[in-house]
């Protein structure tokens, strides 16, 4: 059977996407880091002042 990329092409291709996805996934994983903090700090903020409902007697 002969297949369309050599062994040593392919293994150096595997390689080479292993190491894109881990630094994709290591840039992703920083930034949720870097944001987490942030969405916190402004969830709470967005709960305090939050107006409260004024309940309507009839």
């Amino acid at each position: 059977m002969n297949s369309a990329m050599p062994l040593f092409k392919r293994k150096k291709t595997s390689q080479m996407t292993r190491i894109v996805l881990l630094v994709s996934f290591i840039i992703l994983a920083g930034r949720l880091l870097f944001v987490v903090p942030g969405a916190i700090e402004h969830h709470q903020q967005k709960k305090q002042d939050a107006p409260v409902p004024a309940a309507i007697a009839k």
